[in-house]
């Protein structure tokens, strides 16, 4: 369950409060977890799109799918590296947390990368 509101005056405010009242019915008796954070500004449509554009481009130069080549650039530009119970555990961050900052950071790693190294020129729009 997501909503989506501000707070004023030390009071939330909720965009669709009759949503939110309907579906909060289903926990009724439960012990529940409410986390509130800052609404990111994610990334955008354009963004989006290019981005599935290039992992084709790029999968087809390369012999990939596109998501075999999302996962590919993924691994390449968003890995991290956890420490869980004293072990490293690699992970990849998912496109899908981006802001519209990060993921634009994302974009010219790969517009870089793909011309730099693989001679492969994208397109930018």
């Amino acid at each position: 369950m997501r909503h989506y509101g501000k707070v004023r005056n030390g009071k939330l405010i909720l965009k669709d409060r009759a949503k939110f009242d309907s579906e909060i019915e289903a926990f009724e008796d439960k012990e529940i977890v409410i986390r509130i954070r800052e609404k990111r500004d994610a990334r955008s449509m354009e963004q989006n799109s290019l981005w599935w554009v290039w992992c084709s481009i790029l999968g087809y130069e390369l012999g990939y799918l596109k998501d075999e080549m999302a996962t590919i650039l993924k691994y390449k530009f968003l890995q991290r590296t956890k420490v869980v119970n004293g072990k490293e555990i690699i992970t990849l961050k998912s496109t899908t947390t981006l802001s519209k900052d990060e993921f634009n950071l994302l974009l010219n790693d790969v517009y870089y990368w793909a011309n730099d190294t693989l001679n492969i020129i994208l397109p930018r729009e």
